[in-house]
């Protein structure tokens, strides 16, 4: 399991930015990514649109 840092205060508060060459593919429901910032591994569901950190938390 990788320890992710908080480095950015946005990430602090949940708004984490997906890196430049994250691929959306259109026939998928959720797409996949890493923050630009922390480097956190995140997800978009195509019903929230918003990008989330995946996986177990704590």
């Amino acid at each position: 399991m990788q320890h992710q840092s908080i480095s950015s205060p946005e990430c602090a508060i949940g708004r984490h930015a997906p890196r430049s060459r994250h691929r959306d593919v259109l026939s998928e429901p959720i797409q996949r990514s890493a923050c630009r910032r922390c480097g956190a591994t995140i997800v978009k569901s195509a019903v929230s649109r918003r990008w989330v950190i995946s996986g177990l938390l704590g």
